[in-house]
């Protein structure tokens, strides 16, 4: 496949999930994909990303010899490319032989603090892969979700209470994907204890539906 080939597919505006599983395999996909996204200004370099946060879902080993050109990414001023970096790197974590994310970890995780809860709220719904791959981090990611009520997001420029309710309930989905394997059981039950004051209704429900679960209430 050539460069202006895969424009001109992609162009059409195709079901990116069917194109990743059809040409997952295709010998020259991936570095056309990253060519495309490095050099591209149309927004055809959106659909570029998407394929690769799709192909690194199934199949994250051949995502992974261009892990540095991904990480690239978590720097770019365009949002949409910095949140699928944030995806692809997550999913990288279960096949990071030479343990590459833990020059990135810092760096990484320090986005659950970015003023924009859209990026934010990305990290956090992306770290449960990481705890599941990575054990071991579980208590420091668990320690840095846990701070998120503290945190100020901004809408228009002003602090938003309403987008730190969102990045909460944020929060409370990320848990519970890894409830059963934390060592802070108990400070998550605490955390959606709090959360079921929440003003954002959705965010109540989803804190209420957690501790029934996991406190058996």
């Amino acid at each position: 496949m050539e460069k202006e080939e895969l424009i001109n597919i992609l162009n059409t505006k195709p079901d990116l999930d069917l194109f990743a599983n059809e040409f997952m395999d295709a010998e020259n996909l991936l570095p056309l994909l990253l060519t495309i996204v490095g050099t591209e200004t149309s927004s055809i370099k959106y659909a570029c990303t998407k394929v690769i946060r799709i192909i690194s879902e199934k199949k994250p080993e051949s995502i992974y010899p261009y892990f540095e050109e991904i990480v690239f990414w978590l720097h770019q001023p365009n949002s949409f490319i910095k949140w699928d970096a944030g995806r692809i790197l997550a999913n990288l974590a279960a096949v990071d032989r030479e343990d590459k994310f833990s020059g990135i970890y810092g760096d990484f995780f320090a986005q659950i603090r970015d003023p924009q809860m859209i990026t934010a709220a990305n990290v956090i719904g992306a770290a449960w892969i990481i705890v599941l791959a990575r054990p071991e981090w579980e208590s420091d990611i668990t320690g840095r979700l846990l701070e998120v009520p503290g945190i100020t997001y901004l809408h228009e420029g002003e602090p938003s209470p309403e987008c730190n309710d969102i990045a909460c309930g944020h929060v409370i989905a990320c848990f519970e994907q890894y409830f059963d394997k934390s060592k802070n059981q108990a400070a998550m039950i605490r955390f959606a204890e709090d959360q079921t004051n929440s003003s954002r209704k959705s965010v109540a429900k989803s804190a209420e539906k957690f501790l029934q679960r996991h406190r058996g209430i």
